[in-house]
């Protein structure tokens, strides 16, 4: 089942709304972009995490009207809300149809149950125009669906993280609380 947007608010599964009843919709909560960045290396990637190392990025800067204008290209976008995905369910991320209708578009990774921190995302301009983005502009929807039942939950470098860049990326900030005190 999925969960609706007024239940997401109600259960506080998403933190951090700058308007909760503008970003609340039928099937989940709109999220809104915070910062965007472009990547700056390489990163590496192996089966089971021994030479793993996130791409670092750099944030672009605001104009000084609060816009950000993109060029045709890949981007990660952290968004200002955080989340806590219950341990009896997963979310999902979506791009919202005025992006796609527009040249640009969302994908995420499925977010695990237990989770509990910053999220991101890939924001790739396909439009050879670009795109200007408004400081808080809503850029996705994030969706959660129960489970059958409650899992273990994740438990990886991520758990509590303040931005999406990653751990070696710029901004990565890993709380030092036991990352099972992060999950409801």
């Amino acid at each position: 089942m999925i969960l609706s947007g007024h239940e997401i608010v109600a259960r506080e599964l998403v933190r951090n709304l700058e308007d909760a009843t503008t970003q609340q919709q039928p099937c989940g909560i709109d999220l809104t972009l915070r910062q965007i960045s472009s990547w700056t290396s390489a990163a590496e990637l192996d089966l089971d995490n021994t030479h793993r190392r996130a791409a670092a990025c750099e944030p672009i800067p605001y104009a000084a009207d609060n816009t950000i204008k993109l060029r045709p290209g890949s981007y990660l976008v952290d968004f200002n809300e955080a989340i806590s995905v219950p341990l009896d369910c997963m979310a999902s991320i979506y791009p919202r149809s005025s992006l796609w209708r527009s040249g640009v578009s969302v994908s995420a990774g499925v977010v695990d149950a237990g989770y509990s921190g910053a999220l991101g995302a890939l924001l790739e301009v396909k439009n050879p125009h670009g795109v200007v983005l408004h400081k808080r502009a809503r850029l996705a929807q994030v969706i959660f669906e129960e489970l059958g039942k409650a899992v273990r939950g994740y438990d990886g470098v991520y758990q509590g993280s303040r931005s999406s860049a990653g751990r070696d990326g710029v901004g990565y900030e890993r709380p030092s609380v036991n990352s099972a005190s992060a999950v409801e």
